[in-house]
């Protein structure tokens, strides 16, 4: 499965539609790691597009023009600074496994 990034900001949003927004995400993506409270790293078979389109069915249709959403898949050569160690253990496995 490919890996994606999402970043998002959910600021315009109430705490449960962040919850729902995010419980989209695990419904989507067998794997998934939060790297940052705006940058979520998604395991999926899905393509960006369907990703970011599941993600704002997730959202109240009066937030969602205000969700700012950028879904894009990481390259193998993805490079990266300054993650925990455990995030970093989770971000190695998955690109060894793409």
């Amino acid at each position: 499965m490919a890996l994606s990034l999402i970043l998002h900001d959910l600021s315009g949003l109430a705490p449960d539609d962040q919850k729902r927004f995010f419980e989209a995400i695990f419904q989507i993506a067998p794997g998934h790691w939060q790297v940052a409270p705006g940058a979520t790293l998604a395991e999926t078979g899905v393509s960006p597009a369907y990703l970011r389109d599941h993600l704002l069915k997730a959202v109240p249709p009066a937030q969602r023009a205000g969700t700012r959403l950028l879904v894009t898949r990481t390259s193998p050569d993805t490079a990266w600074h300054a993650l925990s160690p455990k995030g970093e253990d989770w971000l190695r496995e998955m690109m060894a496994e793409g």
